[in-house]
C-alpha cells in the first residue's frame, strides 16, 4: 500500500504473513517514487523468499517421523518410486522389526518404548550413508532404502546394524535385537510394492527361524 510521508516523498506498507496469517507489518519510506518502487520490490522479494522457506520447512516436516526424526512412511514410498522410476542397475531395501519393543513397552511403559524407538532411529542413521533413506513405517517397523547396493552389500549392512543395535542400553538391560528382511532390485521385484512385500516376507521368515531356534534351545537334552 502506497502512502504519503511528511518527510519523504513516498512511503509504503507491506503486510507479512505466514501460513495465511498476518505476522507483522513492514513500513518503508523513500525520498522519491522511484526509490519507493525499488524498496517495494525488495520487500516483495523478501516476503516471497520467506514464504518459500516456510513451504520447504512444512514439506520437510510432512516427510519426517515426529518421534524419531527419521523419514516417515510417505518419505519412504516417495523415494522408492523415484528410485525405481530411474531404472537403476540395483538397490536394496531393508525392513526391520524391533523384537524386544513390545516387551519393553508393556513392562517399562510407553516412555521407555519411545526412547527405544528413538535409539533405533539414531543407530540406523549413524550406520548408513547420506544417500540412504531411513524411515519409520509405524510402531516398531523401520525401513532402509540403500541405493546401488547388491545382496552382499545389504548383508554387510544388516550385520553392522545388528551389532550397533545390540549396544543400545535398553530398559531391560538386554541386547536389542531386530528381525531384518532384505529385498534387492530387480531380482526380488521391480515395483515398490513388490519389493516391500518381499522384504517383509524375508523378515517374517527370520522371525520364524529365531522362534524355532529358541524353542529347540529350551528342549531338554
Amino acid at each position: 500500500m502506497s502512502l504519503r510521508h511528511p518527510f519523504f516523498g513516498a512511503a509504503t506498507r507491506v503486510l507479512l504473513s505466514v501460513a495465511g496469517l498476518v505476522a507483522g507489518t513492514v513500513y518503508g519510506a523513500w525520498p522519491t517514487a522511484t526509490a519507493c518502487f525499488a524498496g517495494l520490490a525488495a520487500l516483495t522479494i523478501a516476503r516471497a523468499r520467506a514464504a518459500e522457506r516456510h513451504a520447504v520447512r512444512q514439506r520437510e516436516l510432512s516427510l519426517a517421523d515426529p518421534l524419531t526424526g527419521v523419514g516417515n512412511y510417505r518419505r519412504l514410498h516417495e523415494r522408492l518410486h523415484e528410485v525405481t522410476a530411474q531404472d537403476p542397475e540395483r538397490f536394496a531395501l531393508l525392513t526391520l522389526d524391533v523384537d524386544s519393543f513390545k516387551a519393553i513397552n508393556e513392562t517399562h511403559g510407553h516412555l521407555e518404548g519411545d526412547r527405544l524407538l528413538q535409539e533405533v532411529g539414531r543407530v540406523l542413521v549413524e550406520n548408513v550413508r547420506g544417500s540412504d533413506v531411513v524411515a519409520r513405517q509405524g510402531g516398531d517397523e523401520f525401513a532402509v532404502l540403500v541405493p546401488e547396493a547388491d545382496a552382499d552389500g545389504a548383508t554387510l549392512l544388516v550385520q553392522r546394524i545388528e551389532a550397533a543395535l545390540a549396544r543400545i542400553d535398553a530398559a531391560d538391560h538386554t541386547p536389542v535385537r531386530a528381525s531384518i528382511g532384505v529385498a534387492v532390485f530387480p531380482q526380488d521385484g521391480a515395483t515398490p510394492d513388490d519389493l516391500l512385500e518381499k522384504a517383509d516376507l524375508h523378515l517374517r521368515l527370520t522371525k520364524q527361524r529365531r522362534r524355532a531356534a529358541a524353542l529347540l534351545s529350551d528342549q531338554p537334552v
